[in-house]
């Protein structure tokens, strides 16, 4: 299940950044954590797949004007889905029923109510003086004591106290202010209320965690802070108890009903790797080429035993030599902010075909490229980075070393990304068991066959087909595994639970996703995998990165292809039949661009016509029923996609019918409107 972090008008890039990286921290794998804006929340289909809403440090204000539309469905989460919400500081002040923020002073003052109300009473603050807009000048170390009297100090900046917090029935205050606070944390004559800093609200079926002070806030990141005005003194402070914050963090998480990391004590983020740069013996001549674009396309300069050149937004150093280089290329790698790290490749020497073991122990190369057809171009210039930023935005932002990739060549593969990214602007980690891949294909403007335009619309469509068929055709037997596409761009696998639910038997099936009544997509289908295209023109060609994750091994928070491959296996035992092996990456990855290449010849040379029945054997939605809400609600049948564009076909029902049409079809645009299959809506984008 998704956490999402709201990223948009009253958030702090700081405030946004340390929200994710804690929770990241202590949820994930058994959640995904990720960034999203407004927009999404208001337009997507998200309450069914989210376990949270997050709303991290910022302003208030501008949370209200930005989120109005979406209170309803935020207040709907919550209280009758048992969703989670969690508010810090600016977030908890959103979370109150009303707000009484710097009351006299006529420059900062905000008071009034607010719409979500999940605590029942007033968020007052700042709670401690001093605070500035958009400054660490009124920042401090606040002392918080626990429900067991321990304490410990946690970042502050303007946070409000909960007034009255303890005579609520739904409130469990789960930390107060030691100090006493500069504004009134009590309206009553009751001199045993306590300042309440942390609360935990129950709200209908869900739960509400909302904070005055940031104990989300890492210390090593705000060590990293540029801001005159923060006080020195504070990081010392913050450091010596950042242990008991992480305890606290889990704590109070685990309280809210998240499932967190066991080992969260031991765990540490991983490090950065260098890129590794690989092809076969017969086209080494693909690093002479890259090396000779990079110096047109680049300013580059040798320095000592390496290229550096400088991208659009990174900086980058290319070595060359696996074994001897390592340790040069891993030096200037910064772990402690991988976005602005320096990044380093290394390409094979003239003795060199693949990196050893003793280089990177989680990837096979000489069995990707085993698989790869040795006619394959696609694919053909493997990236591999084990610990890195994104595969696709690495390449997205930095247009001069992209055009410096040899046409149709590159595979990007991550094992474990940072700094994922998805439709909508949203980022993610993505840990191992999730299959990071960037494809760089280029395709001419114009058919030089057909003579006609290129509509690349359809290589979304596409890119997944040829996945799907990579996964259907890895070894006879794994026709059965139940996965098919959503549209446009999305692989979902059935629900273990559903299954079991369901008694169902797939054995020698060819998986017939008839099985399963349209009406029971929503608990049937799980996503196991996301497609992100980006698309460049350079001269007469689209340059285009397919950027996919598809969930191999690791079963959280979804389910995963190697899952299913268990499942089937206990099938194919009581059939007498031998075990299918678990699905290996390089395998996977290395078929994929056979089917891509393949697919990809016939797309421009022939046209979509002749790929659509393969893509319709893979989707989820022939003749499903959905509602068109921008047409008055009108019921239609999903029968296809428009070979010209790309556009989604629905056909007009006839009242009270769900198979005589009243020749009124409706085109849908895959990013004008949003379908949702789990309500059986398709609703016009603003």
């Amino acid at each position: 299940m998704n956490v999402l972090v709201y990223n948009g008008p009253g958030t702090t890039p700081g405030s946004v950044k340390h929200t994710v990286e804690t929770l990241r921290y202590l949820l994930e794998p058994h959640y995904a954590v990720s960034t999203v804006s407004s927009k999404v929340l208001l337009q997507e289909p998200w309450q069914t797949k989210t376990s949270a809403l997050v709303f991290p440090g910022g302003a208030d204000l501008p949370y209200v004007k930005e989120c109005r539309p979406i209170i309803p469905a935020i207040k709907d989460f919550i209280s009758k889905q048992g969703g989670k919400f969690i508010g810090f500081c600016a977030g908890g002040y959103f979370g109150s029923s009303r707000v009484e923020f710097c009351q006299g002073d006529l420059t900062m003052e905000v008071t009034g109510n607010r719409d979500l109300q999940f605590f029942p009473g007033t968020a007052r603050g700042p709670a401690f003086s001093g605070f500035k807009y958009k400054s660490e000048a009124g920042a401090k170390a606040a002392l918080l004591t626990l429900s067991n009297g321990a304490q410990f100090h946690s970042y502050y900046n303007g946070g409000s106290v909960f007034v009255d917090a303890d005579s609520y029935d739904n409130v469990e205050v789960l930390a107060y202010y030691a100090q006493e606070t500069d504004v009134p944390y009590t309206d009553n004559s009751d001199s045993s209320v306590k300042p309440a800093a942390v609360v935990l609200c129950t709200v209908g079926r869900g739960k509400v965690l909302l904070t005055g002070p940031h104990p989300e806030f890492i210390p090593k990141v705000l060590e990293k802070a540029h801001d005159n005005e923060f006080p020195p003194h504070l990081i010392d402070v913050l450091k010596q108890d950042d242990t008991k914050r992480i305890e606290f963090m889990h704590h109070i998480l685990e309280k809210a009903g998240f499932k967190t990391r066991s080992d969260y004590t031991e765990y540490r983020a991983p490090s950065m790797t260098p890129i590794l740069v690989t092809t076969r013996l017969q086209t080494k001549d693909r690093y002479t080429e890259l090396q000779q674009n990079l110096k047109n396309n680049t300013e580059c300069v040798i320095d000592g035993d390496h290229l550096e050149f400088s991208g659009e937004v990174d900086r980058f150093q290319l070595y060359q030599g696996y074994e001897d280089s390592l340790a040069a290329a891993t030096a200037p790698l910064d772990n402690d902010d991988p976005e602005k790290s320096i990044k380093t490749l290394i390409i094979a020497s003239d003795n060199e075909i693949f990196p050893s073991k003793q280089v990177t122990t989680n990837f096979n190369f000489e069995n990707y490229f085993s698989t790869l057809k040795p006619e394959n171009t696609v694919g053909s210039l493997l990236l591999y980075g084990e610990v890195l930023t994104s595969t696709s935005t690495l390449l997205n932002q930095n247009r001069s070393l992209l055009n410096s990739l040899p046409d149709n060549s590159v595979l990007f593969v991550g094992d474990v990304q940072l700094s994922g990214r998805g439709r909508g602007g949203n980022t993610w980690v993505n840990p191992k068991g999730v299959c990071a891949s960037t494809a760089v294909i280029s395709l001419p403007l114009v058919s030089p066959l057909t003579h006609q335009s290129t509509p690349i619309a359809f290589v979304q469509y596409l890119a997944m087909l040829a996945y799907s068929k990579a996964i259907c055709s890895y070894e006879p037997g794994f026709e059965d595994l139940p996965v098919r596409i959503k549209w446009p761009n999305d692989l979902y696998i059935m629900s273990p639970d559903y299954y079991y639910s369901k008694n169902l038997n797939l054995f020698g099936s060819s998986f017939d996703h008839n099985q399963v009544p349209l009406t029971d997509i929503e608990p049937a289908y799980l996503k196991v995998a996301g497609l992100l295209i980006n698309t460049h023109v350079f001269g007469d060609k689209y340059t285009l990165l397919l950027g996919c994750g598809l969930n191999i091994s690791n079963n959280g928070p979804t389910s995963s292809l190697n899952q299913w491959v268990d499942i089937l296996n206990v099938e194919r035992r009581k059939n007498g039949q031998h075990d299918l092996p678990h699905i290996e990456k390089e395998k996977l990855l290395a078929e994929y661009m056979n089917n891509l290449q393949d697919i990809m010849h016939i797309f421009v040379n022939r046209g979509v016509q002749y790929l659509l029945p393969d893509y319709y054997k893979f989707w989820l939605h022939s003749n499903q029923i959905v509602r068109l809400t921008e047409h008055a609600n009108t019921r239609a049948m999903i029968t296809g996609i428009t070979s010209d564009y790309g556009l989604l076909i629905a056909k007009e029902l006839e009242p009270g019918s769900d198979y005589r049409f009243t020749g009124t079809t409706f085109h849908l645009q895959p990013d004008g409107n949003t379908f949702d299959i789990f309500k059986g809506l398709i609703a016009k984008k603003a």
